[in-house]
């Protein structure tokens, strides 16, 4: 035996098949809570009157978001760019899925830095998907800032609860992404020991 470095690098070793049995069952499972949710969300009319998405779409939209994680293992980065993609579609046309849509997203996100051997790839694709969110949320925050017709929540003084709504929403993702990071990159660590 030779004390040598590796040529290969170390990999982390593939999933099982219960894993990828498991991945099938979660995503069954999500699919059936996201209908569940969607349906509910509809009845509380979580966007009021303004839900734009007909149950054809809304169950389009709960197919899209879950079926990719049955694959999860297999295809990671294809995986949470896709669930990335659906989620930004959904609360684009505002379908009234508050709950699933940000599990399927953060189990997305822990599986890319939990399964993909290729480090540097593993943290550009989640940073790509981050920034798109933070984007996509600021771009939101502001159209609904100089939106005349909103009047949900005073904007009136420097710290008004539009502004609180807004920091809420920032910090709640940030810890959100932040922990589907840490905790893929902590799941990845502990299979290579």
């Amino acid at each position: 035996m030779s004390d040598l470095p590796s040529a290969h690098p170390a990999r982390r070793p593939a999933p099982t098949a219960g894993e990828l049995r498991n991945d099938i069952w979660l995503a069954g499972g999500l699919l059936l809570a996201a209908v569940i949710s969607t349906a509910l969300g509809s009845v509380a009319g979580i966007y009021g009157t303004d839900a734009n998405a007909s149950m054809q779409w809304a169950l389009l939209y709960c197919f899209g978001l879950t079926a990719p994680l049955a694959v999860r293992r297999r295809f990671p980065e294809i995986v949470v760019v896709v669930i990335a993609m659906v989620f930004f579609a959904g609360v684009t046309f505002r379908i009234p899925d508050l709950y699933v849509s940000n599990v399927a997203v953060f189990i997305a996100m822990y599986t890319v830095g939990a399964w993909v051997d290729d480090r540097r790839r593993a943290m550009w694709v989640r940073v790509g998907v981050i920034v798109g969110m933070f984007v996509w949320l600021l771009i939101t925050m502001f159209q609904a800032a100089i939106d005349p017709s909103d009047d949900a929540l005073s904007q009136a003084g420097l710290f008004s609860p539009f502004a609180a709504m807004l920091l809420i929403q920032l910090l709640v993702n940030a810890g959100f992404f932040g922990g589907a990071y840490y905790m893929g990159d902590r799941a990845y660590a502990a299979a290579m020991a």
